[in-house]
């Protein structure tokens, strides 16, 4: 096997900010001053375990059996559902995904967040950048490591903001909060927090249906209708 020396940066035909971009990957959750530009240009598959949070490079935890089990059950359901508002021409196109990039705001600070499954109107033909202006709906799995950051408990001395914060200030109408069992067999509960009309950065609460309680373990018309019971979100 050939001895090959590594590439040093005056010899890669990139950018300067191409190889900052590189630089970053080696110091993850370190540095501030992450741009969308620099976002763009940083490996795939390293973006695929990272979010961005105002700047700042955030390592996200990999979900467990149970958390993969209710994001597909609940991807599936979406599709779904979606499918049949569209066909019912309550939209004109709708696509359901999981874990896909959201770029919530570049300034101050860029943003982007990976809801676990999240419903969005089609991207026009020749963008595939999603927006949080483009979601309906988002939906985050909440595990004990992510507790604060999904569930809306900021801490203003530190500056921190969960998700739920940030997808309302990015105008993101409707948020679903999804808790699994203990044992990790299956969905505990699922909330349902809605933006309203005239809100101010924040999301009131709407339903919350809760498995062995309620008969549904999803019925609402927001934001398109969506029916469910437990057994169709079994994993």
């Amino acid at each position: 096997m050939n001895y090959e020396p590594p590439i040093e940066p005056a010899e890669l035909d990139a950018s300067s900010e191409l190889w900052a971009a590189y630089e970053l990957v080696e110091k993850a959750g370190l540095l501030d001053g992450v741009t969308l530009e620099m976002w763009t240009h940083i490996p795939e598959d390293f973006c695929r375990d990272h979010e961005l949070d105002r700047g700042r490079l955030i390592r996200r935890q990999s979900g467990s059996p149970g958390h993969q089990g209710a994001s597909l059950s609940l991807a599936i359901l979406l599709k779904n559902a979606a499918r049949s508002a569209v066909e019912a021409e309550l939209f004109p196109c709708l696509r359901a995904s999981q874990d896909l990039d959201t770029r919530l705001w570049d300034v101050p600070g860029a943003t982007v967040r990976k809801p676990d499954v999240l419903v969005y109107r089609c991207l026009e033909e020749g963008r595939r950048t999603v927006w949080g202006y483009d979601l309906l709906l988002a939906v985050e799995i909440v595990s004990p490591s992510s507790r604060a950051t999904d569930t809306g408990k900021d801490n203003q001395r530190t500056g921190f903001e969960s998700k739920m914060t940030q997808y309302a200030l990015a105008g993101i109408e409707h948020y679903w909060i999804v808790r699994l069992k203990p044992d990790d067999s299956a969905i505990a509960s699922i909330e349902q927090w809605w933006l309203g009309p005239g809100y101010r950065g924040a999301y009131t609460k709407v339903a919350t249906w809760t498995n062995g309680q309620t008969a549904e373990a999803i019925s609402t018309k927001l934001p398109f209708p969506i029916e469910a019971t437990w057994a169709d979100l079994e994993f």
